[in-house]
């Protein structure tokens, strides 16, 4: 047996003593011992004679969290409610918020209980074996760069509306590429910290604009004149292809949980994980809540697509300036948390991975400013990259927000299938929850497959490398 699964069996062990069955308790069952982790265990170490990297405090880390969730999902959550009508809309809000934190929950849990995890893929492999680690791996990495990539092209949405299309969409996408390169590779997370205030704080003030503005204004500005029905329902009628898509939207929105485990890798106090954990997605999803209400109340089916241009022109070119800044950081952390992927599986346990050698930086910066092409040229090359998205929302962000959290519980705690009723009820629990991400999984990559299929056969499908305007 090898000494992480003898850990993990003598968690159990301890759990089972404490007569802890419930889903709560489950999920905190590391707070039963109070052994703090081990310094040889964790992958980045605060005594060697190189840099240190866990120095990000627990409130930092709430502002990275935050911020890597809180990007363009606000600004496409409230056109989906035109699709299903404002309560089943908020309903989906709800329910996937809940679902993903407590699957944000249940990897900082996992973590503290077996230290040393950088990441979602050394989860993996501790639970399934090697396979099991590449395949997350290549979920995690592709993930993370096409969502980098879909943040230059958030930018670049912002600078033509800012400049009225002063120049090609692919230049505009390309200095995003430059400008999230140069900030994305600062090595550690405690350094974009800042950024990433700065972030929250210009999009949540941009939002906040729009909000207003929609409701001063009292009609969306996309309306044609005399139209006094703006086609607010409150439960929609969709399709199921248009219903798989809209819970898609929302789910992938707050999906990301999968880079809370690095960023708590790089915490000065891992233990303290579940403050920024619950601040974050409570934030998220309250604001999610209000800024798609309000905005479907006020616009009905004409909002647009980003939300900041529902306002009027005036109101769209004051948002987007104040958003650019977070539209920006959202690409710095999804670029930066890829990177740090391939940097570390590339040199740990290798004493280059913390001293500032010449592998250390070729590494680094080669990692970062690789991955960061391939995010600037899919993101240009592809001409429905924004369905694309969605089709990565099913296949990667389902199995790795759902599937693999639900998966290492089932795998902590097995015996519950065969303990108290209690326990069963939480064991059977999440092989539902299993079985729901499955279902995202497939069903939601059936859906943008057919949609890609559709914008083709209606010539909906840009071409390549286009200069038109996209704002």
């Amino acid at each position: 047996m090898s000494e992480k699964q003898s850990h993990s069996v003598s968690v159990l062990d301890v759990e089972k003593d404490a007569g802890s069955g419930s889903l709560v308790n489950t999920a905190d069952v590391h707070d039963v011992h109070d052994e703090s982790p081990s310094e040889d265990q964790e992958v980045f170490k605060t005594t060697v004679d190189g840099e240190n990297y866990r120095t990000v405090s627990w409130y930092r880390t709430f502002a990275l969290m935050f911020k890597v969730l809180f990007s363009v999902g606000i600004l496409s959550i409230p056109s989906v409610f035109s699709y299903v009508g404002a309560l089943p809309g908020a309903l989906l809000v709800i329910g996937w918020g809940a679902f993903n934190t407590y699957g944000g929950f249940l990897l900082g849990a996992f973590r503290l209980r077996h230290p040393g995890m950088h990441g979602l893929q050394d989860m993996a492999y501790l639970v399934g074996g090697p396979i099991y680690r590449e395949v997350v791996g290549v979920l995690y990495v592709v993930g993370y760069t096409l969502v980098a990539g879909s943040g230059f092209i958030g930018v670049a949405t912002a600078l033509n509306a800012l400049s009225d299309h002063g120049a090609c969409t692919v230049w505009f996408a390309f200095v995003a590429f430059v400008g999230s390169t140069a900030l994305a590779s600062f090595p550690k997370l405690s350094q974009i910290g800042m950024a990433a205030w700065i972030g929250c704080a210009t999009l949540f003030v941009s939002v906040g604009m729009l909000v207003i503005a929609v409701g001063v204004q009292g009609r969306p500005s996309l309306a044609p004149e005399g139209v006094t029905d703006f086609g607010y329902q409150v439960i929609g009628s969709p399709t199921f292809l248009t219903g798989m898509s809209a819970s898609l939207i929302i789910f992938v929105s707050s999906s990301g949980t999968s880079s809370f485990v690095p960023i708590i890798a790089e915490m000065k106090n891992p233990r303290e994980y579940k403050k920024p954990i619950a601040a974050s997605m409570g934030l998220l999803n309250v604001c999610y809540i209000i800024v798609s209400l309000v905005v479907y109340k006020y616009c009905g089916i004409y909002i647009a697509s980003p939300a900041l241009g529902s306002a009027g022109v005036l109101i769209k070119k004051i948002s987007y300036g104040i958003a650019l800044p977070g539209l920006w950081i959202s690409a710095v952390l999804s670029q930066h948390l890829a990177a740090k992927y391939v940097f570390v599986r590339l040199l740990r346990d290798t004493p280059h991975l913390q001293s500032k050698t010449t592998i250390h930086w070729v590494t680094w910066l080669g990692t970062t400013v690789a991955l960061g092409i391939v995010a600037f040229v899919v993101a240009e090359a592809v001409p429905f990259f924004g369905t694309l998205i969605g089709l990565l929302a099913a296949i990667a962000y389902a199995p790795m927000a759902i599937v693999v959290p639900m998966h290492l519980w089932l795998w902590d705690f097995a015996d519950h299938r065969k303990g108290t009723m209690v326990q069963k009820l939480t064991w059977g629990f999440h092989v539902i929850m299993l079985l729901v991400g499955l279902f995202m999984t497939v069903g939601g990559a059936y859906a943008m497959i057919k949609t890609i299929i559709m914008e083709y056969a209606t010539g909906a499908v840009t071409s390549a490398f286009s200069c038109a305007n996209n704002a």
